[in-house]
């Protein structure tokens, strides 16, 4: 949802309750909804995916007013559904950078909404040490997305200012391993933080990219050499 726009909001929540009452009645309470901005849609942010500055952020009243729609969805969802809301980072949109995932994070109520955590987007929006953020914010981490982020496609898109489509197109985000997330660390860290919740493996590939199959298997050998089961 557009999170920026209260002429937004409205729809949004419809669409986000009609969600969650299908979880609710597809497999009973169920873990999280997962809450996003319109990733994709502003021209700006799309075009500058990978590359954001802190000029091109929300400015302090703008996050006070995302915060609370944010609150505000979250909380028709638990009390209509019951089910609690995670909100995914996510490039090309307006919580991308590791400082635009700390603003969400302080402008939203803990006991309401917490962190889906994806490394490959925080890694793709800048951020260096995912262990300083799951530190941080250990209590808030409430799910995981375990995604991988080519370092050399990466170095491309800012050299070529490729926008976020066309670095999905490139292979941004590469099997896990072969890229720049230090997952070793992230695991340990985890564990050292007490993490009990999902890890979603999420690997996106377009029509003509090679064999999603082969994908999956080679990402599920991967997590067995890191030590899970």
């Amino acid at each position: 949802m557009a999170f920026r726009f209260e002429h937004a909001y409205a729809e949004g929540e419809a669409r986000a309750l009609r969600t969650a009452q299908l979880m609710v009645d597809a497999f009973g309470a169920g873990p999280f909804l997962v809450l996003a901005d319109d990733n994709g849609k502003e021209p700006t942010r799309t075009k500058l995916a990978g590359r954001v500055q802190p000029e091109h952020s929300l400015k302090s009243e703008e996050w006070e007013q995302y915060g609370e729609r944010v609150n505000r969805m979250a909380g028709a969802i638990k009390r209509q559904t019951g089910l609690r809301s995670v909100f995914h980072h996510h490039c090309a949109g307006f919580v991308e950078a590791p400082w635009e995932i700390e603003a969400l994070l302080l402008h939203t109520d803990p006991s309401l909404v917490g962190l889906c955590f994806d490394t490959g987007h925080y890694c793709f929006g800048g951020g260096a040490e995912p262990g300083q953020l799951l530190r941080r914010f250990r209590d808030r981490v409430w799910h995981v997305h375990f995604k991988d982020c080519d370092a050399a496609v990466h170095g491309q898109s800012r050299e070529h200012q490729w926008d976020y489509f066309e670095s999905l197109k490139h292979a941004i985000f590469c099997e896990l391993g072969q890229g720049a997330v230090p997952f070793p660390a992230v695991l340990a860290e985890l564990a050292q933080t007490g993490y009990q919740g999902w890890l979603v493996v999420e690997q996106d590939i377009l029509p003509g990219m090679g064999s999603p199959k082969e994908y999956a298997r080679r990402n599920r050998e991967y997590l067995r050499q890191c030590g899970l089961p």
